[in-house]
């Protein structure tokens, strides 16, 4: 198996160089050349591994949503624990959110964290709704709220700890409830 272990070690250095490079210069900016200066591979390995830069941030943003995908679904369905894995996961991976943001891959990052957290809040609310009908609706608006709570955490320095935010998430999660 050496062979699968040094695919994933051009893996990593690979998708390690692209989010340094994003530190100082947009998506757009970014050019394979780069990349692979940086990461210390040919350009052959480049596109035997992946064949363009935007497979390169999907396989980033793959693994890092099936984490947190993991995370939340071993969990109980109680809205404090499902905001504190967020917050934990958010501020674990701040730096690497925040690149993402920064260089103009919200869009590619913020539908994948979204859908997570809405089958999460979706599942949550129909353990506790009397409502049915709105569920869908109320799951997403929360799920929304909590990415927006993350993006101003991570936009203000992440200066609030993990539990109060989770406590922010818990009350504006307990007043959409009410709703139901």
């Amino acid at each position: 198996m050496l062979t699968e272990s040094i695919r994933r070690q051009t893996d990593e250095q690979i998708i390690d160089a692209t989010l340094t490079l994003l530190q100082s210069q947009t998506y757009d900016q970014l050019a394979v050349t780069e990349i692979t200066r940086v990461a210390g591979v040919s350009r052959m390995a480049f596109y035997r591994h992946f064949g363009t830069k935007e497979a390169v941030i999907k396989t980033f943003i793959t693994q890092l949503t099936e984490d947190f995908s993991q995370e939340v679904a071993a969990l109980p369905l109680e809205s404090e624990l499902i905001a504190e894995a967020f917050f934990g996961f958010i501020q674990s991976n701040g730096t690497a959110i925040a690149v993402l943001l920064n260089s103009g891959l919200r869009e590619q990052f913020y539908p994948a964290l979204r859908d997570i957290l809405h089958g999460i809040y979706t599942d949550y609310l129909r353990s506790k709704a009397t409502n049915a009908m709105s569920i869908d609706y109320v799951s997403d608006f929360i799920a929304s709220g909590m990415l927006a709570l993350a993006i101003r955490w991570i936009a203000t320095g992440l200066h609030e700890s993990v539990a109060e935010m989770t406590q922010i998430a818990a009350d504006m999660t307990a007043a959409q409830q009410a709703t139901l």
